[in-house]
């Protein structure tokens, strides 16, 4: 069962904020430090608010637009359990960020990344709290690892990747 714009709103407002509180308490001195040659707690973070710009633009581009980059649906929108299930079978497959998705190094401190972080958020869930209902499931965009998916796949997509993330900053 698809989740309504209300509990999507709900969802992400919550990882978004669960993910700034582990940052705000993140020790200093490991924020840039890499183990095992894994992204640190900076690039992870610096990963995601590029992931929130990029994503917010369907909601704030003119829908004439959003249907001629990427389509209007000729499907149904599948649920979260399908669109997360979708994303772990790329990344078992050796999938991984590439482009403007793979973190540059940053040269603000983590006060400034974490504000960035916490506005790219609210600019996001206010771009998704006005857009239609309907129009989640009326257009299609393209995703680097998932192909043309939903607008409301691409915000199940956007819960869980942050939450991935944040689980992985979690552990560091």
């Amino acid at each position: 069962m698809n989740k309504d714009k209300v509990q999507i709103l709900l969802e992400l407002n919550d990882v978004f904020k669960r993910l700034a509180d582990i940052i705000a308490v993140f020790p200093q001195e490991n924020f840039q430090k890499s183990i095992d040659n894994k992204w640190s707690a900076e690039e992870n973070l610096v990963h995601l608010i590029t992931s929130n710009t990029q994503t917010k633009l369907p909601f704030v581009l003119p829908k004439f637009l959003v249907a001629l980059i990427g389509g209007k649906a000729n499907r149904v929108s599948v649920d979260y359990e399908k669109v997360v299930a979708n994303y772990q079978s790329k990344l078992n497959a050796g999938a991984k960020a590439s482009g403007i998705y793979v973190p540059k190094k940053c040269d603000m401190s983590k006060e400034q990344l974490l504000k960035k972080w916490i506005a790219s958020g609210q600019k996001l869930i206010a771009a998704i709290a006005k857009t239609d209902e309907k129009d989640l499931d009326r257009y299609v965009i393209p995703h680097p690892l998932l192909g043309k998916i939903t607008l409301r796949e691409l915000c199940y997509f956007t819960i869980y990747h942050t939450s991935h993330h944040l689980q992985t900053v979690s552990s560091l």
